[in-house]
């Protein structure tokens, strides 16, 4: 019975690249990633070559936008060929498999991803995609192919299981190959994956110790909501919120947040931005029957894709601070406008300004 091997190309690609990840820091926000993943193949009997065989995969992923992810991949793998079929080649142009020893199948492809949870945590996910792929079984005599092919896949991404956020990937993948009339394989992985910038793991939000008792002063309205703290049931209220009886916000309303700034053409929160932040995710936590939109508003400077992409990124930022400040994922959602809703006249650098906004939408 032969062995079943993996390319030695393909370990040597998948070595440099894992290499070379070794070196990468480690930044505050997990859009790329590195899958190393041996995978089993059950391939189409019409290969003429073992039904089974093991391989290798490597790919390369960043996020798109929201939980999309897409995803570039080489594979490998060899088929010892069953060359018991044939005992003589058959004759020219017969149309028939001629099976050539160990046969390799190679292939780069390109997937779209959907991780349902956005890869936070345990994250189901379905891909798709086109790629190329190298068949060097020999075909009439001497041919080598090189055929599109399709695949379809799912699987599963596990929560971090070390510090440096390495995760567990699963997946099952049917590809079709349009080699020789179409080939139709199956491919079963399990393997790591590594992230080239891995998100801090929150801290646990501790309970603050009871207050010491304060004689109560009567008058007092701390947060300026228009309710007296002895009978305000939500302190802390963002300043400009319409709130009930009770000092707690009412829905259907949008608040802008003040002095939340970016770096240039990026989504990373400037230090100053972090400081208002940490009083909007203290205010949150205290309205805790609420449900948020973080919506992010550009000038209209700009392409308008790329001004809709980078304001979806920063609102996306924006919810992802509050949430490893103590604020509930549940309850809070982020979407980019672009330059769809301006609040003032594009035409003066001060409108500008004032649509370049971040609010939060109570619902």
């Amino acid at each position: 019975m032969r062995s079943t091997q993996v390319p030695a190309k393909t370990i040597a690609g998948a070595a440099l690249v894992a290499a070379m990840t070794a070196s990468t820091p480690v930044l505050a926000q997990e859009d790329k990633y590195i899958d190393i993943m041996p995978f089993l193949t059950r391939v189409d009997e019409e290969r003429n070559t073992d039904r089974q065989a093991g391989g290798l995969r490597a790919a390369f992923g960043w996020q798109t936008q929201g939980n999309w992810f897409t995803e570039v991949h080489l594979f490998g793998t060899q088929l010892d060929g069953t060359n018991d079929r044939l005992t003589t080649p058959p004759p020219l142009f017969s149309g028939e498999l001629y099976p050539s020893g160990d046969n390799d199948l190679t292939g780069l492809g390109m997937d779209a991803v959907y991780s349902f949870n956005g890869r936070n945590g345990y994250s189901p996910f379905l891909l798709g995609g086109v790629g190329v792929s190298h068949n060097n079984t020999k075909f009439d005599y001497g041919y080598q192919e090189t055929n599109a092919f399709i695949n379809l896949g799912a699987g599963i991404t596990s929560g971090a299981i070390s510090r440096s956020g390495l995760k567990i990937r699963a997946e099952v993948r049917y590809l079709r190959d349009f080699f020789a009339g179409d080939m139709n394989d199956w491919q079963f992985g399990f393997g790591l994956s590594i992230p080239l910038s891995c998100p801090p793991v929150a801290a646990p939000v501790a309970a603050p110790p009871p207050p010491e008792p304060k004689p109560e002063i009567i008058n007092l309205d701390s947060d300026g909501d228009g309710v007296l703290d002895r009978n305000d049931r939500c302190p802390n209220t963002l300043p400009g919120a319409e709130v009930d009886e009770y000092g707690c916000v009412v829905a259907d309303q949008t608040i802008t947040l003040e002095n939340i700034q970016f770096e240039f053409n990026s989504a990373k929160l400037t230090p100053r931005a972090e400081a208002s932040l940490s009083q909007v995710a203290q205010s949150l936590r205290n309205q805790p029957n609420t449900q948020v939109e973080v919506a992010g508003h550009t000038d209209s400077q700009g392409n308008d894709s790329y001004n809709l992409r980078l304001s979806g990124q920063r609102a996306e930022s924006v919810r992802r601070y509050l949430v490893q400040n103590g604020v509930n994922a549940a309850r809070i959602t982020a979407r980019g406008y672009g330059e769809t809703q301006p609040v003032a006249s594009n035409a003066s650098e001060s409108g500008r300004a004032q649509n370049r906004r971040v609010e939060l939408t109570f619902r």
